[in-house]
């Protein structure tokens, strides 16, 4: 079967976790091959566009990437952003009302940058929130209080930090299968003819938009359990090999 595109997840599938982390030689070369053959490379991250730029850069693409866990797609070609979903202000107050009952630290994204929120001076815009850093049980717990909020989605994943995990919260119609829904519209083509690769608690959205589910070594078992594919670990260029078996091949 000839793809049409594939939709990478960043921190453990196309890169090792950490901001500095490029792709390796490997990897960069079968996306740069991938990618001659006239197939769609699009990122799918909950990173936002600061922070992945460097890597898009470094790999020349000029499609659209699905970036701050789906709140926003990005225009590789004309380097802005395209589609921006932002969070109901309703739901501010309520997520650090929560973040101040368990002491946990809140950043507020308005789509370009990152602030602490004061409790007291609601943000204009709000593009999505996030608690980085928290111990699986206090997550829990407040996972459970917001799971209710009316206008948001939680997306639970892990740290870069060993043993600990991460919430994001965006607008309730975000996720990466609703971003890749949305570049699928634009490139005008069949969920069918997608891959989408991914290893974390977040990438389930990833994996349900495509058609070939592919899971990498490293990833969370839950998600190997509904993916077609494991391919090998970020350490062996998993996402390479990919491209190599059902790409270029």
């Amino acid at each position: 079967m000839k793809y049409k595109a594939i939709f990478l997840d960043v921190d453990g599938t196309t890169v090792v976790h950490g901001l500095e982390n490029l792709p390796t030689d490997r990897v960069t070369k079968a996306i740069i091959s991938c990618r001659t053959l006239g197939v769609n490379v699009c990122l799918a991250t909950s990173r936002t566009l600061s922070s992945v730029r460097r890597i898009i850069d470094h790999l020349n693409l000029f499609g659209y990437h699905v970036i701050s866990s789906g709140a926003q797609i990005y225009d590789g070609k004309s380097k802005k952003i395209i589609i921006e979903k932002s969070i109901p202000t309703h739901a501010i107050e309520l997520i650090y009302h929560v973040a101040k009952k368990y002491n946990a630290s809140v950043k507020f994204f308005d789509g370009e940058k990152d602030s602490q929120f004061d409790g007291v001076h609601i943000p204009k815009k709000v593009v999505g929130a996030y608690f980085p850093e928290i111990e699986p049980q206090v997550l829990e717990k407040i996972n459970d209080e917001l799971e209710s909020v009316e206008g948001i989605a939680l997306h639970r994943m892990e740290s870069w930090k060993s043993h600990y995990e991460c919430l994001d919260i965006t607008q309730k119609e975000v996720s990466k299968l609703h971003g890749i829904v949305d570049v699928v519209k634009l490139l005008n083509i069949d969920r069918k003819d997608v891959i989408g690769v991914g290893d974390g608690y977040n990438d389930f959205p990833l994996l349900l938009a495509c058609g070939l589910k592919i899971a990498m070594g490293n990833a969370v078992p839950e998600l190997k359990a509904i993916a077609d594919f494991v391919a090998p670990s970020v350490d062996e260029d998993g996402v390479a090999t990919v491209i190599e078996k059902f790409i270029l091949s």
